[in-house]
């Protein structure tokens, strides 16, 4: 969400900047070129704008997931061999805090399709349907125990930073939310 912020920050205040230069630069007679370059910068803007505005509107992030999470619904979406088109899956989750509690809003995360993500996923999604509360961990399934395990920033679920082709997938391990434990009643007296 961070580029997208950034781009509409940048989109508004180039906007507000022509608007300003055009309102306090009256008296400036501006050439064929600057006018059409204004033109053309402010409509790129709008397009900008738009596309920016599209990646805050609820749709689904490609961002690291949480390492540990609530998990509300889980959607499988199959590649298809027909088109070549890439499979994802959809997690609905919200965070834990350190008791365990979820916390914040739920939001809405895709990790690309795996064969094992996927039966794992399939499974959580059968307890959910049953009314089964699951937490949710994401497990990077590596042996070396010495192995700093904090995710490196700027790549994403792939292990991708856009320059590098190729590394671990997350996996994730799911786990029933056991009823809480109530304080023993006192037995009334008399």
């Amino acid at each position: 969400m961070t580029p997208t912020v950034v781009v509409l920050t940048l989109a508004y205040v180039g906007v507000a900047a022509l608007l300003l230069n055009l309102n306090l630069g009256g008296t400036t007679r501006f050439g064929w070129g600057i006018k059409l370059a204004a033109i053309v910068l402010v409509t790129g803007l709008y397009v900008g704008a738009w596309v920016g505005h599209k990646g805050l509107m609820g749709w689904p992030t490609s961002e690291r997931m949480p390492e540990d999470f609530r998990l509300h619904w889980v959607t499988v979406k199959e590649p298809d061999k027909a088109t070549g088109a890439d499979g994802s899956i959809f997690f609905w989750v919200r965070m834990l805090d350190e008791a365990g509690l979820p916390q914040g809003d739920p939001r809405a995360y895709r990790v690309p399709w795996d064969e094992e993500t996927a039966e794992a996923a399939e499974a959580a999604l059968e307890q959910l349907e049953a009314g089964k509360p699951l937490n949710g961990r994401m497990s990077r399934q590596i042996i070396d125990t010495d192995a700093d395990l904090t995710p490196e920033e700027g790549r994403d679920y792939a292990g991708n930073d856009g320059t590098t082709g190729s590394a671990e997938r997350p996996r994730f391990e799911f786990v029933r939310v056991l009823p809480p434990t109530l304080p023993a009643k006192p037995v009334p007296q008399g």
